[in-house]
């Protein structure tokens, strides 16, 4: 995602900032904490889903993620004893959070895949990510009983890398998510959140794809479809903010859709599935 050093006088403006909200912020509840890549960073900046649980009737509840988001961090990092620290003292911090945001793994795939490296590198660096992540995951689920963990997977991007066009390199992403989803399953308290093709059922792509017109991607328990969208396109401008991150607008979208696929029943403690809305 983004490297640290391109953000540090942002965090700083970030953390003046957190010690001047107005005293009506401290009304919302803590429930979900951000923890991970720049893809949970810009999500807690523009205070995405914040927005989106106060649209969606859920307003009362709040995210926190200052201390826990960290741009251009690999999930090698993660699972670093004094990474995972910072979790728990803002757990200890905020006692009310029960949810965990998770985005990791992006930075380890795209510092690291080529579509011309042997068989045998890509399999190791997919199993690297895919054991790292659930180390993580087990670690921060051992923190406290009552919480949940959602891996929040990537969407597709409009970077090419080296030889490979943004499409292989967005199937290989996928097919590494499809992996982690795999193994969210055997894990309690744990759900993957599929996102591939999120975007494009959102915005289309100009000139090719209507919004609306692409298949969500499909969620737990048969993830089907798996991706969604159209894997032949990559993502429309708008949806994005460059060629790898998503747009204010895009990253609210993702914010709702967790709300839509999990938290909403994670934050009730309804013991209902929940229905997916396609309205716009």
């Amino acid at each position: 995602m983004l490297r640290k050093k391109h953000f540090v006088s942002i965090l700083v403006i970030l953390l003046l900032c957190s010690f001047v909200l107005p005293l009506s912020a401290s009304a919302k509840t803590p429930r979900i904490l951000m923890v991970g890549d720049s893809w949970a960073w810009f999500m807690y900046l523009n205070r995405s889903l914040r927005d989106a649980l106060e649209d969606m009737g859920l307003g009362e509840y709040e995210e926190i993620g200052i201390f826990t988001t960290v741009p251009g961090s690999e999930a090698s990092q993660w699972v670093n004893p004094k990474w995972l620290e910072q979790v728990r003292k803002e757990l200890d911090n905020y006692p009310t959070i029960d949810i965990i945001h998770l985005s990791v793994g992006g930075n380890d795939f795209l510092n690291n895949w080529r579509i011309d490296m042997p068989p045998e590198a890509k399999e190791a660096l997919f199993q690297q990510v895919v054991r790292d992540t659930e180390t993580i995951i087990r670690a921060l689920l051992d923190m406290k009983p009552n919480l949940h963990v959602a891996l929040i997977e990537y969407d597709f991007i409009n970077k090419s890398r080296g030889k490979a066009r943004c499409q292989e390199l967005n199937m290989a992403g996928a097919e590494l998510s499809r992996r982690r989803m795999e193994m969210c399953k055997n894990i309690d308290r744990c759900r993957h959140i599929q996102t591939y093709g999120l975007m494009q059922y959102h915005f289309g792509v100009a000139n090719d794809i209507p919004p609306h017109t692409v298949p969500l991607p499909g969620q737990y328990p048969d993830y089907k479809p798996f991706p969604g969208g159209n894997p032949d396109y990559c993502n429309d401008a708008k949806a994005m903010m460059d060629n790898v991150h998503l747009s204010s607008e895009g990253y609210y979208y993702l914010a709702r859709y967790c709300i839509e696929v999990i938290y909403k029943q994670w934050l009730t403690n309804a013991n209902t599935s929940v229905t997916i809305s396609k309205k716009q």
